[in-house]
């Protein structure tokens, strides 16, 4: 089978995350899963709530001719409207069921936000260390991937980031609670980063975007609080998923948020098509 050269190059340089996974699988048959520690994926080790079970167990119970019928792409305009309203609250802005779009897990909220607003050439910076997939994502619709280093202690560097953004950036990616590291931006270095952002987008005359990717939100200890990126900087988007939080990685559902305040930059339409 002939495959494209970007295919051809994804594969040959696949993510390890998940040759590791594939490896674990190989140990867990050979000896046993209980005696191989697997912490590739970040599959999680704890059941999902009880509380989930149920209302599973319910919804499948309850299922008429229509629930299975294809619906709206952006979701069902009920459960939008309960993401947006939870939302309002979380991040201190009024989402409504128009800013949300429900999607197949994290990973295909990223995608769906990069493909809406990369070009090709287009660059989407991060700071490091990243989730390694990010690369892949970027790449997945023409975009290119640049990392920016932050503090020894993972916190994000206001210096370095205004000296990595270029009149080529487009997305500025972020990850709180980060995955590898466990950093929680704080809110401060989220406003330095909204006055960076909106400071570039001026200079270089177009719309730097924020985007947030979130699964991890609710997993933080001692009293520690994620903040709003939706009060840091307007021109943000929200990507996340309930894999982590309620140990259901495997039902793919996430969802796009954005920021009801941001401007979205349209294209003129080409005239000579019209």
């Amino acid at each position: 089978m002939i495959v494209s050269e970007t295919v051809k190059r994804q594969i040959e340089s696949a993510s390890w995350i998940r040759k590791m996974f594939e490896e674990g699988a190989q140990l867990k048959a050979r000896y046993g899963s209980e005696n191989v520690y697997d912490f590739s994926l970040g599959n999680p080790n704890l059941p999902p709530p009880e509380k989930f079970n149920e209302l599973l167990r319910d919804t499948v119970d309850s299922c008429g001719l229509g629930d299975h019928c294809y619906m709206p792409n952006a979701g069902y305009p009920m459960v939008c409207g309960s993401v947006a309203e939870y939302l309002a609250k979380e991040q201190q802005a009024p989402d409504t069921e128009k800013d949300v779009l429900m999607t197949c897990g994290a990973s295909g909220a990223l995608n769906v936000a990069l493909k809406s607003v990369l070009d090709p050439g287009d660059e989407v910076l991060t700071p490091i260390p990243c989730f390694v997939e990010y690369k892949f994502y970027a790449d997945n619709h023409g975009g290119i991937l640049k990392t920016v280093a932050t503090k020894l202690d993972f916190e994000l560097d206001p210096e370095a980031i205004a000296a990595a953004i270029t009149e080529k950036t487009k997305v500025f990616l972020i990850n709180s609670p980060n995955n590898p590291t466990g950093q929680v931006y704080s809110e401060e270095s989220l406003k330095t980063l909204g006055k960076i952002l909106e400071q570039k987008s001026k200079e270089f005359n177009r719309t730097i975007y924020l985007l947030s990717d979130e699964p991890y939100r609710k997993i933080v200890y001692d009293g520690v609080v994620v903040p709003s990126i939706f009060t840091a900087y307007k021109n943000s988007i929200i990507g996340t998923s309930y894999s982590k939080d309620l140990s259901i990685p495997g039902e793919r559902i996430g969802f796009i948020a954005v920021n009801p305040s941001a401007r979205i930059q349209l294209r003129p339409p080409n005239t000579e098509q019209l």
